[in-house]
């Protein structure tokens, strides 16, 4: 990438170059107040999608995953450059404030340590060396999350959208050993040709640098390119590689590669818990039927709700417990078979009526393993946690004191899925259910007493 010579330079081009940190720091604060917020955005885009537009969401789950890990590294990248320029800010000061720099006079060191001072830079030198990192740390970041979305993209329009593609024409009841092998082989052509070009990249151009072989590999080089966004960061690419050293670049490349694998696995995992990766405590699960999911209750989260079925609290200590089942996309086609719902829909009935039929016997709800008959469900939209289902009210008021376990299931028998949530909870009775025993009259006496006291002249 040549420069344009000092004579076709625009004025402001040059006016804008020195002073380019006031843009930097500008956009650095308003992209770190955004993206603290994405995160957070694209799961609850995540949890919308899992419930309204596809069940099967393992890619999807994958592209969220790259594009956090993506936002991630920009975070990362612009929080050093912040703190970096904060240095050069600093720097700056000083030299304003004493131009004189270091007066090694007044140190009175041995020859030793006096020989360190001497290899100090002057602070000019520091200041322009921090400029240089500062600028660099601000592209570099750009082009890591342009990097990882580009990955993506490769991924998606070469394997991902041919594949699924197939197997929807196709259909997987009618896909043959010749039709598998054929995507296998594929899929294994794709992958094999992405990881030469990624081979290159973190090798600066190792299969460029021989006549013979970059013959093969500029067809290669083309498709790769336009698949990834290459345009885009290309010029910072080969700008930090021709300006760097090139062993400590390619380094971080090969770590920065393997640290985002890494993690991807961490990213997508599809734990509810936060930070579960990180944690050493090995005695501890979040498995159905062994703990209470705080996604459950109303009451314990205001941004986090189980996807499948709530309740208000998990101490009941009224005589009603609201239960709230979530409404998912993947199930529909099951609840339709189940009640028959092709034929139903030809009567002389109302649609949303056989709609609400279908539903409310899909779903069984028992407490501690006894059933719950003649519910009454009605269609429920969610306010609070913009989720759609179905609700209805149960009857605890003869239910003792004690720990209980609600379970809502769907047909296994049919589905082979069963329990979808196993809610726990403590059935609490209120004083207001006890007869308090009268006191004796002396109590009373001296309560009333002491209820007076206070009005009595000192």
């Amino acid at each position: 990438m040549s420069r344009l010579p000092n004579d076709l330079k625009p004025s402001w081009l040059t006016e804008l170059q020195q002073k380019s940190w006031e843009p930097e720091i500008l956009l650095s604060g308003i992209v770190l107040y955004g993206l603290f917020k994405t995160p957070a955005l694209l799961d609850q885009f995540l949890d919308f999608a899992k419930l309204n537009l596809h069940d099967q969401y393992t890619d999807l789950d994958n592209l969220i995953a790259l594009f956090k890990i993506a936002l991630y590294w920009l975070t990362l990248g612009l929080i050093l450059h912040l703190i970096s320029r904060g240095i050069w800010v600093g720097m700056i000061g000083l030299s304003y404030t004493f131009p004189g720099g270091i007066d090694r006079s007044k140190l009175k060191l041995s020859e030793k340590f006096d020989r360190k001072i001497d290899k100090i830079p002057a602070i000019d030198q520091i200041i322009i060396n921090l400029e240089k990192l500062c600028s660099s740390l601000f592209s570099i970041s750009f082009m890591m999350f342009m990097m990882i979305v580009g990955g993506y993209f490769y991924v998606l329009v070469t394997l991902i959208i041919p594949v699924v593609g197939t197997d929807m024409i196709i259909g997987n009841s009618h896909k043959s050993e010749l039709i598998e092998s054929i995507t296998s082989v594929y899929a294994m052509t794709v992958l094999i040709i992405g990881l030469i070009g990624l081979f290159d990249f973190v090798t600066l151009g190792f299969f460029k640098r021989f006549k013979w072989l970059s013959k093969i590999y500029y067809p290669i080089y083309r498709v790769i390119s336009f698949l990834t966004f290459a345009r885009f960061y290309r010029p910072i690419y080969y700008t930090i590689v021709t300006n760097y050293n090139r062993w400590k670049i390619g380094v971080s490349l090969v770590l920065f590669v393997f640290s985002s694998i890494f993690m991807l696995g961490i990213v997508s995992d599809t734990d509810p818990i936060p930070n579960q990766a990180w944690t050493r405590i090995t005695m501890w699960n979040n498995i159905s039927g062994t703990t209470a999911f705080s996604g459950y209750y109303d009451d314990q989260n205001d941004d986090f709700h189980s996807i499948r079925a709530q309740i208000q609290s998990d101490i009941i200590s009224g005589n009603t417990i609201r239960l709230f089942v979530v409404s998912r996309i993947g199930l529909e086609d099951s609840i339709k078979k189940h009640c028959n719902y092709d034929s139903l829909i030809q009567l002389d009935t109302g649609r949303h009526f056989v709609e609400l039929h279908c539903v409310s016997q899909f779903y069984s709800v028992s407490i501690n393993d006894i059933p719950l008959d003649d519910l009454v469900w009605k269609f429920h939209y969610k306010q609070s946690t913009g989720q759609r289902g179905i609700l209805t009210y149960i009857d605890v008021t003869d239910l003792p004191r004690g720990n209980y376990e609600l379970d809502v299931q769907i047909p296994d028998e049919m589905y082979r899925r069963g329990s979808i949530a196993n809610i726990p909870f403590y059935r609490e009775i209120s004083n207001a259910g006890y007869q308090v025993m009268p006191q004796n009259k002396r109590d009373e006496e001296e309560d009333s007493y002491l209820q007076i006291k206070p009005i009595f002249p000192k």
